[in-house]
């Protein structure tokens, strides 16, 4: 009986229902899909990019669309609310890239995978429809060409990566959203290393080692750390990581001169720079080291044992870093490191010239053969010479050319560099044109190759790719490019750099401009190569 009456009582209930909704008017719902937003992940690169999107609506009933509102959000992948930082809805906040119906942003967010959704909210019901879509964020900044520039007295750093041979990607003022003032830039040193010191940009505030995977500078990584009495500030104009001596070190000069380096296993383990080492082993007298560091820029198992090419600016001379052979129990020979420089003793060869020149140095570098070309000026007269030598293992250096540089410029020189396989020298003036001189034929004067008006050139250099790389063809090809970067002084700062690349197919061939890059930024133009790198595991 009680089970016939729960039967009962449910049928009079719901035809109560019944009758209760037969007093209701229904209006249908103007639902809303979205089209045209892709489901395959959308792959950018972050600083370079714009997201771009322009969604299709379709409303069920039709008519306008005057009464929709949009957002659309952007977040990581795993992001997670952190209760004790801010409030969660203002991290939501955080999220929101754009509240137009088409979307236009440009991804300033670091590199990784992010989940992104679009809102559209009906006013007329308060209904909103969401659409998911994926962006994977890639860094253009991890190989390619740094360019450091200076915008309204500031640092800046703008980005040129090459995805193919033709393709490439450049990114500007990727600091922008940088929350430390840097002040103004001085230059760039990178030390082609895989460990921690090989981005260094050296501004008005210090020296900071830069985010490998972003390029963004941080008090963290402020090189100051790296040294074991903590200075006010460290000016790094030079350094070198040496994989072709024997033990292994990294080395670095600041800007009042001072000399330090470490073991590269004691870099590996975190252990500081301790004290200056730019005297004699024997002296209590300190002099100031060039910025300036001649080695051969490879690692080489035949070479494992080269000098390192130092100048002495004080007493003008060349010196050499070594280290001391001793045999070992089964007889093989170990070297340990000698803590300062040495008197270079040269080999002989076949030019004639002593270590101390009594000249000042301008410019020195090696190159992938061995050779260190150097540049040194007479005091008190426009003379400039050439000196060459080849470094040897067990740490032989032997002179191989010296010779007079026949300029046929009257304005003033300001860079210089050696072809890394031709023997020709370029150097760039003051009045922004680019000079030859063939070491081959050094009686004849240099030639005028190219001329850039209204332009102030900043750097000019060559770039020898590292060893451990596996390289395409197309980027080995470029070893042998001429870099030029450069401000036009009629443009507004914020647009004025210019970068240029110059083959040489013959020795004495006119250049042959590859690539030009406009509406970089002004005046300190330093620029470096990032080579590829490879992650450290763990």
């Amino acid at each position: 009986m009680k089970q016939l009456l729960l039967y009962l009582s449910v049928f009079l209930l719901a035809s109560s229902c019944y009758d209760d909704l037969g007093n209701y008017e229904y209006t249908e719902l103007n639902n809303v899909t979205v089209d045209s937003i892709s489901t395959q992940w959308y792959e950018k690169y972050s600083y370079a990019d714009t997201l771009k999107i322009d969604p299709v609506l379709h409303l069920a009933l039709g008519g306008s669309e005057e009464h929709l509102k949009f957002e659309w959000k952007l977040m990581p992948l795993h992001a997670q609310y952190n209760k004790d930082s801010i409030p969660k809805e203002v991290q939501k906040a955080g999220y929101i890239i754009g509240k137009e119906k088409k979307l236009s942003y440009p991804l300033t967010e670091k590199p990784g995978d992010y989940a992104g959704f679009f809102y559209v909210k009906d006013t007329l019901t308060g209904i909103s429809y969401k659409t998911d879509f994926y962006v994977r964020l890639r860094t253009a900044v991890s190989e390619g060409w740094m360019i450091l520039c200076e915008e309204a007295g500031k640092a800046r750093m703008d980005m040129i990566s090459y995805t193919s041979e033709n393709e490439k990607l450049v990114s500007h003022n990727i600091w922008k959203e940088l929350d430390m003032e840097l002040g103004k830039p001085y230059k760039l040193v990178y030390n082609y290393n895989r460990t921690y010191t090989s981005r260094l940009a050296y501004c008005e505030a210090g020296t900071f080692n830069l985010d490998p995977e972003t390029l963004q500078p941080s008090e963290e990584n402020n090189m100051l750390w790296q040294f074991s009495e903590n200075p006010d500030k460290v000016e790094i104009v030079g350094g070198a990581t040496m994989m072709n001596s024997d033990p292994k070190r990294e080395i670095i000069v600041t800007s009042e001169g001072e000399l330090y380096w470490r073991k590269y296993d004691d870099l590996m383990h975190g252990i500081q720079f301790t004290f200056p080492v730019n005297r004699l082993e024997k002296s209590t007298e300190y002099f100031k080291v060039s910025r300036y560091i001649g080695y051969r820029p490879h690692y080489d198992w035949n070479s494992a044992t080269c000098s390192v090419i130092l100048y002495d600016e004080t007493n003008c001379r060349f010196l050499a870093l070594e280290s001391e052979g001793k045999q070992n129990s089964w007889g093989n020979t170990e070297y340990e490191a000698k803590d300062y420089p040495n008197e270079l003793s040269f080999t002989g060869g076949t030019a004639d010239y002593e270590a101390v020149t009594g000249k000042d140095l301008v410019h020195m570098e090696g190159n992938r053969e061995g050779y260190v070309f150097a540049v040194l000026k007479t005091p008190e007269s426009e003379n400039y010479d050439i000196y060459g030598m080849i470094t040897h293992p067990k740490y032989k250096v032997e002179r191989t050319h010296y010779m007079r540089l026949l300029p046929a410029n009257s304005d003033k020189i300001t860079h210089f560099a050696f072809h890394p396989l031709f023997r020709t020298l370029y150097y760039a003036t003051e009045q922004g044109d680019v000079w030859q001189f063939n070491l081959s034929t050094p009686e004849k004067k240099a030639e005028k190759i190219l001329s850039f008006p209204n332009e102030h050139i900043s750097v000019m250099k060559f770039q020898c790719p590292v060893a451990y790389v596996q390289y395409a063809d197309w980027e080995k090809a470029r070893e042998y490019w001429l870099y030029i970067a450069s401000y036009d002084t009629t443009k507004e700062e914020s647009v004025s750099g210019i970068f240029r690349m110059y083959d040489f197919p013959q020795q004495t061939s006119a250049p042959v401009l590859k690539q030009e890059i406009n509406q970089l930024g002004k005046k300190s133009l330093f620029f470096e190569k990032i080579n590829k790198m490879y992650k450290p595991l763990g």
